[in-house]
């Protein structure tokens, strides 16, 4: 399976850490050394453990799977202010690509289509299958889409490798 960056874990192990006796309760055993470990922004972690920390970040929340969404949203606000400031200036073509690289060893995320109001993001290769790990990705992505000035930005995921696709697509639009 996959790895992705601790940048990626950031977010949800601070949640996770803000409310950690909940957070114990709903994180399988072997996942608790994450409530106490540092979390070193370059290193590699697995992805699957990612997935179970977002389910458990998640569940401390009421809005069902909009948790996911609003996790992905809060990530892509920290590396808009952080260390992955400069890349998020980018075009969006290389943008989406950029930032995937720099946080994933599996998948290579492409610019497929752009319009003046919309754009077609085509993730192949990438080693997960969990829909509401997607959920998280397409509110990545629509936040540095409203981030960078796009009004009103949402998203569409009619192809899904968690729903038998052999990719995952994601189509942003704007006003």
């Amino acid at each position: 399976m996959g790895k992705s960056k601790g940048t990626v874990f950031l977010k949800a192990v601070k949640v996770l850490r803000s409310r950690k006796a909940e957070a114990l309760a709903r994180l399988p055993k072997a996942l608790h050394h994450y409530l106490e470990d540092r979390i070193v922004v370059a290193s590699w972690y697995p992805e699957d453990d990612f997935y179970e920390l977002l389910c458990a970040c998640a569940s401390l929340f009421p809005g069902g799977d909009s948790a996911f969404e609003l996790l992905g949203a809060a990530t892509a606000r920290d590396h808009a202010e952080g260390m992955y400031a400069d890349t998020l200036k980018r075009d969006p073509a290389s943008r989406a690509r950029i930032m995937w690289k720099t946080q994933h060893d599996t998948g290579d995320f492409v610019l497929a289509h752009l319009t003046e109001n919309s754009a077609r993001y085509e993730l192949t290769g990438w080693s997960q299958t969990q829909p509401k790990y997607c959920r998280v990705v397409g509110g990545y992505f629509t936040e540095l889409h409203r981030l960078t000035g796009a009004g009103a930005p949402t998203y569409t995921h009619p192809v899904c490798r968690g729903a038998k696709g052999d990719r995952c697509v994601f189509v942003m639009s704007w006003v």
